[in-house]
């Protein structure tokens, strides 16, 4: 067998060094937050050089980008695994029916969070500071309302998705949800009953956003708008 060539070594060596150095950034900000979390003491905790994530990733905002990203992946991930269990592509869902996915699998994810789920919570909040810095993690926050405005857009073209409703508004109500329930989930308070809590957003996400034809397609039934006020509504002019 042809032994592997210095270069395929070489970016296979420097792929395992950025894992082990994005595993160790996770779990120290995870436990200590961001500021906590230089790069050397992240170089300490993966066992390496205290230099090298410098030299692998230029800067702290460059690593934490990188972790948000890995975090993301990791709910794709979990999405298409979901899919490939009830054999279904994600070609063949709705939009509305994408949006119920990717909300139960990243709230799911966070029934029992690992230390990716946890650093990306903790990123997150790290915005919350008006003197924060964290631009890697403001840059993956606009790719996650942008990405999500997108899917809405894609479930209104194919008839899922309710015409009245503004996509952008709509995409930083539910990524409110899912924050703020994954949020109560990781300080432990009394989410108690997960599988409970995920059936009921996904019952006020069809009841807010989905046309008769969306919801039906879901098994959800619409409930009355008196329940269940209704999501990023484009106002009437009149």
């Amino acid at each position: 067998m042809p032994s592997q060539s210095p270069r395929r070594s070489q970016v296979e060596r420097r792929t395992r060094s950025e894992d082990a150095l994005l595993d160790a950034a996770a779990e120290m900000i995870a436990d200590r937050g961001v500021d906590r979390a230089s790069l050397a003491s992240i170089g300490d905790r993966a066992g390496v050089s205290r230099g090298l994530p410098t030299h692998l990733f230029g800067s702290k905002d460059t690593l934490v980008a990188r972790l948000a990203a890995r975090a993301q992946e990791r709910i794709a991930a979990h999405s298409l695994a979901t899919l490939d269990r009830q054999s279904r592509r994600a070609e063949e869902l709705s939009g509305l029916e994408m949006v119920l996915l990717t909300v139960d699998c990243y709230l799911d994810l966070f029934e029992k969070p690992g230390f990716d789920e946890r650093a990306f919570l903790v990123m997150w909040g790290s915005l919350f500071p008006a003197s924060s810095s964290v631009q890697g993690m403001a840059e993956a926050e606009r790719h996650s309302y942008d990405s999500l405005s997108d899917v809405i857009t894609s479930g209104q073209r194919d008839g899922s998705i309710r015409a009245d409703v503004d996509p952008i508004t709509s995409a930083v109500l539910v990524l409110g949800l899912m924050r703020g329930v994954a949020g109560l989930q990781l300080a432990g308070t009394a989410v108690v009953d997960m599988a409970r809590v995920r059936d009921t957003c996904a019952g006020w996400i069809v009841s807010s956003l989905a046309t008769g034809q969306g919801a039906a397609a879901t098994g959800h039934d619409r409930a009355p708008t008196s329940t269940f006020p209704s999501l990023g509504v484009v106002p009437d002019s009149h």
